[in-house]
């Protein structure tokens, strides 16, 4: 018997990774713009690990699986993904910085399908309860936030170097790292053994592709939100520290739906989530177009919950009751692939639309979430008879 409870090992691996998430997306576009970078550059910036990624991501995950070695791959990556925000620290110019984030993105990327697809195989064997054991990343999501906007705010009363924000998304993925040392390595059962050799896209269900491309539709639709809300809000006279807890707001109400993530996607299912993740951007990012004030912000950003929560749930849960056996993590990292490269071009036009229309860009990430939403409904329409085993 393990020393340290599955559900307890994976949930610190995934606090590990989130908690330099939280890190990043708030206060990394702020760190870059005191290294001199502008709308474009951090566009271009926060860009380049999406773009990387749409190589990584897919051989990252058909890695795991074909080594059938979850758990050394997990400690590669995030040890990896340490070195690389170090180095990150010390880079002299733009050019190494945009380097260190390509470099970092090999690794960091890949992580989380990974994971995703050894969490969902420990459900099966009834060890975790996923949603439970996920929302412990959300949770600590939300602890970078906060953490990161109260040093960077002076609220705790003690004076931070600027990189200060890099050393904490490093030293979140050497607790990674060490807390993915404490999983149990997992070798596929006989009959997964015999994977197919040819393409990964070979031999997958037709609702999957179409719903793979429903959730990267809608998580591409937070490009503007991701790459520009702090700054927006800063530019407002708002606080880092005020910062942190917006973003915090929106990831508590994530938390509460992972919570109830598996009783939510029993009841409703993948391609139900997938749409009410849709619609939700709709509302969100069309609202966010007209740059709202804090009282309204403040109840914008729980339906996080369901443009980012609902999406997430979704999009793993279709994986696990349609991909083929012995393939979760390859068809996982697929899911994530798609999502990047919405992501990646959504980041890309994202500089120069905020740059023309300021908040208006807000209005594109709501056309992405209405395209999703469409393609949500084909998803449900495509919906196959599942296994109940994988189900929850």
């Amino acid at each position: 018997m393990p020393l340290i409870a599955p559900r307890h090992a994976i949930a610190a691996v995934y606090a590990g990774l989130f908690f330099g998430i939280g890190v990043f997306m708030p206060f990394f576009p702020v760190w870059l713009e005191g290294r001199g970078f502008d709308a474009a550059m951090i566009a271009l910036a926060l860009a380049v690990p999406q773009v990387v990624r749409l190589v990584t991501m897919p051989l990252g995950g058909l890695l795991a699986d074909r080594s059938g070695r979850p758990r050394a791959t997990l400690i590669v990556y995030a040890a990896a993904t340490a070195l690389c925000f170090a180095g990150i620290a010390f880079a002299p110019s733009a050019t190494f910085i945009l380097i260190g984030l390509g470099l970092a993105a090999v690794f960091w990327q890949p992580s989380l399908p990974v994971l995703d697809a050894y969490a969902v195989a420990r459900r099966r064997e009834g060890l975790i309860d996923y949603g439970r054991v996920r929302l412990w990343g959300s949770a600590a999501f939300i602890g970078g936030n906060l953490l990161a906007g109260g040093l960077l705010g002076g609220a705790f009363l003690v004076a931070v170097p600027p990189d200060t924000v890099i050393w904490l998304i490093a030293g979140a993925s050497v607790a990674a790292a060490l807390a993915a040392a404490t999983l149990r390595e997992v070798r596929p059962a006989p009959h997964e053994a015999a994977r197919p050799s040819g393409f990964v896209l070979a031999g997958l269900a037709p609702v999957l592709f179409v719903g793979m491309a429903a959730a990267a539709l809608v998580q591409g639709s937070h490009a503007v939100l991701y790459a520009f809300a702090s700054l927006m809000w800063q530019g407002k006279g708002l606080s880092s520290t005020l910062i942190g807890l917006l973003w915090s707001l929106g990831v508590v109400a994530e938390v509460v739906l992972f919570r109830y993530g598996t009783r939510v996607t029993r009841r409703l299912g993948p391609e139900k989530l997938l749409l009410i993740g849709g619609l939700a951007g709709v509302l969100r990012f069309a609202v966010m177009a007209l740059d709202p004030p804090l009282l309204l912000l403040l109840l914008l950003q729980p339906l996080h919950a369901f443009t980012f929560g609902c999406t997430y749930l979704g999009a793993v849960e279709l994986v696990a009751r349609h991909a083929p056996p012995g393939r979760g993590a390859s068809v996982q990292a697929l899911a994530a692939w798609a999502t990047a490269i919405a992501m990646a071009g959504a980041t890309l036009a994202a500089g120069p639309l905020w740059q023309a229309f300021g908040p208006g860009a807000f209005f594109a990430s709501a056309g992405l979430a209405l395209a999703g939403t469409g393609l949500a409904l084909v998803a449900g329409r495509l919906r196959q008879p599942h296994n109940a085993g994988s189900g929850g």
